[in-house]
Formats: C-alpha cells, sequence, structure tokens
C-alpha cells in the first residue's frame, strides 16, 4: 500500500467518522430546512387561496354593484316616464280648466253685454215712450184717454 492509499484509506475513515458523528446535525439541518421550505409554501398556498377569495367575493361585488346600477338607470328611465306622462297628464288639465275658465269669462261677458243692450234699449224704448205720451196725451185727447183709462181700472183689477 502506498501513499495514495494511505490517504484514501485516511478519507474514507475521515467520512465515515464525519457521517457517523454529523450525521444527525447534518439530517437535523436537512429536517429544518425542508420544514421552513414546506412552511413557506403552506404559507404561500394559504395567501394564494386568500387572495383568490378576495377576488372572488371583489367580482361577486362588482357583478351586483352593476346590477344595483342597472337596476337604478332602469328604474331612474320608469320614474322620468311616471314623470313625463304625469306632466303631460297635468298640463292637459291644466289647459282643460284654463279653457273652461275662459268660456265662462265669455258667457258671463256676453250675458253682460245682452244685458247692457236690453237695458239701453229698455231705457230708450221708456224715452221714446215718454215723449210720445207726452206729445200724445197733450191737450183733450190726454184727458179723454186717462178717463178712459181710470173707468176701465176696476173692471181690469176684478
Amino acid at each position: 500500500m502506498g501513499p495514495t492509499g494511505v490517504v484514501a484509506l485516511a478519507l474514507v475513515i475521515f467520512l465515515a467518522l464525519v457521517w457517523w458523528k454529523g450525521r444527525g446535525a447534518i439530517f437535523s439541518m436537512l429536517d429544518k430546512r425542508t420544514n421552513d421550505i414546506r412552511n413557506q409554501l403552506d404559507e404561500a398556498r394559504r395567501l394564494r387561496e386568500e387572495a383568490e377569495a378576495m377576488y372572488a367575493d371583489i367580482a361577486t361585488k362588482q357583478q351586483e354593484a352593476a346590477a344595483t346600477a342597472a337596476a337604478m338607470i332602469e328604474e331612474a328611465k320608469a320614474q322620468a316616464k311616471r314623470i313625463e306622462r304625469d306632466s303631460e297628464v297635468a298640463q292637459k288639465a291644466a289647459i282643460a280648466r284654463r279653457r273652461e275658465q275662459a268660456m265662462e269669462k265669455i258667457a258671463q261677458a256676453e250675458a253682460e253685454a245682452i244685458r247692457e243692450v236690453r237695458s239701453k234699449a229698455v231705457d230708450i224704448a221708456m224715452e221714446a215712450t215718454r215723449r210720445v205720451l207726452a206729445e200724445d196725451m197733450a191737450g183733450a185727447n190726454g184727458k179723454a184717454a186717462i178717463d178712459a183709462a181710470i173707468e176701465e181700472l176696476p173692471r181690469r183689477l176684478n
């Protein structure tokens, strides 16, 4: 056995001693490293699941918000149509009321005009009758007509 064999045998013995004395420390170090990596992977998995759950929740809330917004828009459109119909009905009713009031004012003005014309006609007729009677009743003919009217008065009152 030469020097190379002795060095090889010494190396094998050294490695066997290191293995025999250090294998527990090496395995515990490797186990600790494995556990650390496993814990990091579990934490990463948990964080990913949490992020996915948050994403799903946000997506659901976004869909709900979009649906709510669409419903609000539809409700606003329906309300605008109702307001438009109501205002149109109110406008037609106001126009009908104003028309009725105008017709009443026209009828009142017409009746007032007729009363004024009749009143004026009566006044003119009375004035004309007074003038005619004043001319006709002057003198002997007027006295005879008055006497005849007085004599006929009792017969007409019965």
